[in-house]
């Protein structure tokens, strides 16, 4: 029963009308449910040193639903380091470089799970959902240094359906995998480096040997492995 409460809490969909006849008496919690303003309000001048104003507070935040996406948006993009990969004398060396520099800065802060966080319960919560997206996460500037060092600085040219926007979908998975497993299995990270590079830089690269068109034939990645498997 415990593993089906779980699933319950965690799915996706609404609560079908069999699980609300189960669950009538179950409570869910929001995102970041723990998270009230009154104790906002109290710790603010203890924190901060800021005089917090409980009137001020209510008048710019009415209810918790709309104080709570503001909150996490500023947590996200509070005192974010500019990242700009360091230039390197191959391409192998800048993605290595840039995919240690960014999990190592992202795994210094706690911030940086935020998102895994939240991920599996934002389908309860809609305006959280909806503040979250028009944010650029500091990961996509390195993802587009990298775009252009390849595409601008070193000439070359991505398969057709590699566009920007999907690399960096792409490399943004990779890197929230990774991200987690970090936080899972700490010590994986470093027993998995061969020959100094680190996993996560590793499967970059054989991600960009697939997205690149390295012969110039315009194929999709799809049509190159297909002819490529039939020899």
């Amino acid at each position: 029963m415990a593993a089906e409460l779980i699933e319950a809490y965690l799915q996706e969909e609404p609560i079908r009308p069999a699980q609300s006849r189960r669950l009538r008496h179950v409570r869910f919690p929001m995102a970041l449910d723990w998270l009230q303003a009154e104790d906002v309000i109290r710790l603010a001048q203890s924190w901060t040193g800021e005089s917090a104003s409980r009137r001020a507070f209510f008048s710019r935040w009415p209810t918790r639903a709309e104080f709570l996406p503001d909150a996490v948006v500023y947590t996200l993009l509070r005192e974010q380091e500019e990242l700009v990969p360091a230039p390197a004398n191959s391409v192998s060396r800048l993605i290595s470089g840039a995919a240690d520099d960014l999990l190592a800065e992202l795994t210094r802060h706690p911030r940086s799970y935020l998102i895994l966080h939240l991920g599996p319960l934002l389908p309860r919560d809609p305006q959280l959902a909806d503040a979250l997206l028009p944010n650029s996460r500091p990961a996509t500037r390195v993802w587009l240094e990298l775009y252009r060092s390849l595409a601008d600085g070193l000439d070359l040219v991505m398969r057709p359906e590699w566009t920007f926007k999907r690399m960096a979908a792409v490399l943004q998975a990779l890197l929230d995998g990774f991200l987690l497993r970090h936080r899972v299995h700490p010590d994986d990270y470093a027993s998995f480096r061969w020959k100094g590079a680190s996993i996560l830089a590793d499967a970059i690269i054989a991600f960009l040997l697939g997205a690149v068109d390295w012969d110039l034939t315009g194929r999709p990645g799809r049509a190159a492995l297909d002819r490529l498997a039939r020899g």
